[in-house]
Order: C-alpha cells, then structure tokens, then sequence
C-alpha cells in the first residue's frame, strides 16, 4: 500500500460521503436524534470539500508513508457527524494499524465509512479493527469531556498521547459588523443545534451595540425550537432561569445571560460586555485552553475565523 492509494481512496471517499443511503441516514437518525439529516448531508458536503483531490494531495505530499505494526487507538465523539473521520484518516495515513472505538451517538455513519474504506483498501481489513477495548495500544488519540479525559489520562499514563478535552467557540464583536455578517455568527451559534467546539457559545460585546440586530439575524433558525430534543432543552434551562428570578433575555428559541462563562448549554448564549481591545485580550489569554476558534474581524485578535466560518 503506497501513499498514491490512499489518497485515490480518500477522494473517492470524498465522492461517496454525499450518496450515503437514505436507510443510513434514517437509521443515524433513530440513533441519535441529533442527526437530523439536514445537518449529516451539510457535514457530508464539508467533507466532501475536504477530501476533493488536490486537498488530499496537498495534505498527503507533507508526510512520508510508511506502513508498520504500530497500533494507534482511537476514541471517537459523537457529537456531530462524522467528527471521528479526521483522526481516523490520519491514523490510515500514518501507516499504523488503527483500532478505533466508535461513539455510540456516531456509530451508525462512522460504521458505514469504515465499510467503505475497507471496500476501497482491503489492504485494511486486517488493519484497521473496531473494538470496545483498546488493549495492546501503542499511540492513543482521544476525544471526550473534562472527566473522560481525566480517565483517559490516568489509564493511558503510559501511552503516548493526544486527548482533546471540552472545549467552544467564541465571537468578538465591535458593532459595526454587517448583516451579512450577523447572519454568519448565527450559522457559527446555531448549526448541529451549537453541539460542535467550533460552535460559538459566548460573545463578547462592546457596550455601545445594538443587541435588537443581533436578535433579527438569529431569525433565521426560529424553526429550531420545532426539534424536540432542542425545545426540552430550551424548556429546561428556560424554567431554572425562571424560578432562579435570573435576569435573561428570551426570544422564543435561545435564551440569553450576561455572565463570563465560556461555556453555555444547548439553547443558551453567554455574553459580557468589555471596555477595550486589552480586556478582550485578557479574556482571550485566560481562556486559551478552553477555546477552539475565535470569531471576529477584528484585525487585533490573532487567528481569528471569519463570521460564518467557524
């Protein structure tokens, strides 16, 4: 197996991601009622781009193939779909053996690309294997909440290691963003129901800004309250905020606090106010470890991703 094969076999994958069966999809549905089939279909069209040939070239033409008999574990999220396909191209891409232990909210699609490559490389029927139990690993790349982590860490002290722990998104606003813009940070806030790191669930607001705008863009996901996994939420959170007397903003859909946590439950969006660039600053550096992307135009805050881009 060379490295020319697995890039044919990536872009051809790249191809069939869109033409998943309609029983796949619905079958990932009644798994997990998170995947709607709205939001597999647009994850399968950023794969798709993804895995187009001159990106999978470009990507390749960096690294050096070479197979062995190392084993690289992997433990997948489930938290949107398909998360676990890039840890798992790579460690195809590696030239190790790859055992992988799927998420139970994800193992309906996952499953099915796993097929697919097999069928594209039997090279890897004997060498990429699902499994409940990582025993024997030799390199270990993990992805789960704080606490998983924690046990990760402590089971796999002896493993070479990558282990992803929580982390989101966040958007740094000066008030003068379009609406173009706006309705971009709304795709960031609300796409695969805000589940996704790259998700923004806090914002951080200059105290002159129009809040009523930013209400009209997040319009365009009204619709969102109608999937009942989300309204439970939205009904959830929205009593606790009632019965606490806690001050928030509500508009019918998303329910909004002023609070400097990072982190927000489904159906909720932090905000807070700051006076300077060096506040936000400040905030940004406090928070490094915790934050994925950070959305703004603003040209003082470095590596920022576009609005709609996250």
């Amino acid at each position: 197996m060379n490295k020319s094969q697995i890039a044919e076999a990536y872009i051809h994958l790249g191809r069939l991601i869109q033409l998943i069966p309609e029983h796949i999809l619905e079958t990932a549905y009644v798994n997990n009622n998170w995947f709607t089939v709205s939001n597999i279909r647009k994850a399968a069209e950023g794969w798709a781009y993804a895995l187009r040939p001159e990106a999978v070239e470009k990507w390749l033409g960096n690294y050096t193939f070479k197979s062995d008999d190392k084993i690289v574990g992997i433990i997948m999220a489930g938290n949107i779909p398909f998360v676990g396909l890039h840890d798992l191209l790579c460690g195809i891409a590696s030239g190790h053996k790859v055992y992988v232990k799927l998420s139970s909210q994800d193992e309906v699609l996952m499953g099915h690309l796993i097929v697919l490559l097999k069928a594209e490389l039997p090279y890897l029927n004997e060498r990429l294997i699902v499994t409940e139990k990582l025993n024997g690993i030799d390199y270990l790349i993990a992805t789960g909440s704080n606490n998983s982590a924690r046990y990760f860490e402590y089971y796999f002290r002896n493993t070479p290691a990558i282990i992803r722990k929580n982390r989101t998104s966040i958007a740094v606003l000066n008030g003068l963003e379009s609406d173009d813009e706006l309705f971009g940070l709304a795709d960031d806030i609300y796409t695969y129901f805000g589940l996704g790191c790259r998700n923004v669930t806090h914002l951080l607001l200059p105290k002159q800004i129009e809040l009523k705008r930013l209400y009209e863009a997040y319009d365009k996901y009204i619709d969102i309250v109608n999937h009942h996994k989300y309204y439970n939420n939205y009904m959830y959170h929205k009593s606790i905020l009632l019965m606490n007397l806690t001050k928030h903003y509500d508009n019918g859909f998303m329910l909004f606090q002023e609070k400097t946590d990072l982190h927000a439950p489904i159906a909720t969006l932090n905000y807070h106010f700051y006076e300077s660039k060096e506040d936000v600053l400040k905030y940004l550096a406090e928070n490094n470890e915790q934050i994925q992307c950070v959305v703004s135009n603003e040209a003082y805050v470095s590596h920022a991703v576009p609005f709609g881009k996250a």
